[in-house]
């Protein structure tokens, strides 16, 4: 329909647009259209929380990187593209099991009952993976080596672009079947359009597996394979929305 055709034209230039042509008093019909796609994802992201221990501050660091590097490794043996990316280093002082946190104050000194006895270095980390069928082996990789807390964050679309634009023509060309029945019904001929909007929505994935932190292996023997999880996870809806106003002609 070319009508559909110019509209769309002017949605997807920008995603998100109000354009009218504005004439008082003019008689005309408003309708809404509605546009819906499905896209299996094809990116899926990984999280995890690193966690270091020690006397100091220092080593509580450093047993964290470590952990972080073995952890880097495993993955990239699974798959060799994926990039981990860290945010900040939190390190917490571990008082004695006799100290309440709540009657602390930081001006005392830590000594007594309240006197350090070691420090907790974390870091969260993130990776995203194209190997959307391996991103639950991943999960269970990082949960093997030590992390804390490994999960599926979500699963998405690298371009979610084309998508949009499918679900907004679809909206247009909704919204015209109704302009069309709309003026049948009432016995008038439809004109151009007068204004036409339009809001583009992409819904996200719930986390679908998680990890808990295991025992680490012994080292001395070789490690097990990873126990693979293959993962169909669900289409991503993408839905758009319009809103268009034809003129009736006279």
């Amino acid at each position: 329909m070319r009508v559909a055709s110019v509209a769309f034209g002017l949605l997807v230039a920008t995603g998100q647009v109000a354009w009218a042509q504005t004439q008082p008093d003019q008689p005309k019909i408003v309708v809404d259209g509605l546009g819906r796609v499905e896209t299996v994802p094809d990116v899926a992201t990984v999280t995890y929380t690193l966690r270091g221990e020690g006397r100091t501050s220092d080593d509580a660091v450093r047993a964290m990187v470590a952990i972080g590097t073995r952890i880097e490794k495993v993955l990239r043996s699974v798959d060799a593209a994926s990039e981990p990316r860290t945010d900040k280093v939190e390190v917490s002082a571990i008082r004695a099991g006799e100290c309440r946190e709540r009657d602390y104050d930081p001006k005392q000194l830590s000594t007594g009952p309240c006197a350090i006895v070691g420090f907790v270095a974390e870091q969260n980390v993130s990776l995203k993976t194209s190997m959307i069928d391996k991103a639950g082996t991943l999960v269970g990789l990082a949960a093997r080596e030590g992390s804390y807390n490994p999960e599926i964050d979500s699963f998405d679309i690298a371009d979610p672009r084309p998508a949009r634009q499918r679900a907004l023509a679809m909206a247009v060309q909704d919204a015209a079947s109704k302009a069309a029945s709309v003026a049948a019904g009432s016995k008038v001929t439809l004109g151009p359009i007068i204004s036409i909007s339009s809001v583009g929505q992409q819904n996200g994935q719930d986390i679908v597996i998680t990890g808990t932190r295991i025992p680490q292996a012994n080292l001395s023997s070789p490690a097990p394979p990873p126990v693979d999880v293959n993962m169909k996870p669900k289409p991503i809806a993408t839905t758009a929305s319009v809103v268009v106003s034809y003129a009736i002609v006279r």
